[in-house]
């Protein structure tokens, strides 16, 4: 049996999950320094960290896209396969909906966007690497603002937000759900692609699992979690499924290089890495991830007490119903 230990006040940077705010924490183990800890609640796994702008301009410098270790050897590369996956999306979208406005969060340097805009989709995207961003405005062609969702504001209201790899990224979880919905027109949707902590892949490879990467990745997600997350910010899930994925050879070459050094049980087998290719996309074990699409709900219930009231509005009616107040 897995033996953690349980957080003292104090002793650690997050007190409530990331995902229930539950208390009952617990420290997992430690990945690059930093603690990865489980909520016995809901059995979400997030990393211990609080993070700044500051640390957000570190970690996504250049070099996480051109140095690569837990990044890219040159993200660049990635653009004709991560162009097709963005249409393979929007191929897949229109069982739902009809091609509008969309916006990509963390967008690099936009080729998803791209491949949704190729189906007939309008795209903006946000990017906090300054040269990214760059790159998908004067390369690409593409509405890419530099920032975060915290910093950029943005006037348009949008059918569909994607956030592709990205959420496990993401600090401030929850209110950076709520961002999303005001950017979202009624009835709107939410794509997210992300990693099952629950997958086979990550059950053998354990703390050496490619997604425990911080302090680049912040919350470890399994499908339960995910759709409590949104159920909890108003969405419903309305689609789902496990995404055909490739992944460009060089950047899985140094990626897997990077993380069997990193243990000390398969160590010995970062030599075979030099037997992957050079620059071609491969087949990736697609258990390992998986999308689900969320609606967000017309109308949100809100409960407020007024004279020994309780206030419920939904869609334009009022229905009040006596609550006798205590003496």
């Amino acid at each position: 049996m897995k033996l953690t230990r349980q957080v003292r006040p104090g002793s650690s940077k997050l007190t409530n999950c990331t995902v229930c705010e539950g208390t009952n924490i617990h420290f997992s183990f430690f990945k690059n320094e930093y603690g990865i800890l489980n909520c016995r609640d809901c059995d979400h796994l997030f990393t211990d960290l609080i993070m700044t702008p500051q640390k957000v301009n570190e970690i996504y410098s250049d070099d996480y896209f051109f140095g690569g270790g837990d990044g890219y050897d040159d993200y660049t590369l990635q653009g004709k396969m991560l162009t097709g996956r963005g249409e393979y999306y929007a191929d897949k979208l229109g069982s739902y909906m009809v091609p509008g406005k969309v916006l990509d969060i963390g967008s690099a340097a936009g080729f998803l966007l791209k491949g949704f805009e190729n189906k007939g989709w309008q795209g903006t995207g946000i990017e906090p690497n300054a040269s990214m961003a760059e790159y998908g405005r004067t390369v690409v062609g593409l509405d890419i603002k530099k920032g975060t969702l915290v910093s950029v504001k943005l006037n348009d209201k949008y059918d569909l937000i994607i956030v592709i790899q990205v959420i496990g990224h993401i600090d401030n979880l929850k209110n950076s759900i709520d961002q999303m919905s005001g950017y979202l027109k009624p009835g709107g949707h939410i794509l997210i692609e992300t990693w099952n902590k629950d997958s086979i892949t990550a059950k053998i490879f354990g703390k050496s699992w490619h997604e425990f990467s911080p302090p680049s990745t912040l919350n470890y997600f399994s499908k339960k979690s995910l759709k409590e997350v949104m159920r909890q910010q108003n969405f419903s899930l309305v689609g789902q499924g496990t995404p055909k994925k490739k992944i460009n050879s060089g950047h899985a070459r140094s990626f897997i290089k990077h993380k069997l050094r990193d243990s000390k049980k398969l160590r010995w087998m970062a030599g075979i890495t030099s037997l992957i290719p050079g620059n071609v996309n491969l087949p990736y074990p697609s258990e390992d991830l998986f999308w689900y699409l969320f609606k967000k709900n017309q109308a949100k219930r809100y409960f407020s007490e007024l004279e020994g009231y309780d206030i419920a509005l939904e869609e334009k009616k009022v229905v009040s119903t006596y609550k006798k107040m205590p003496n």
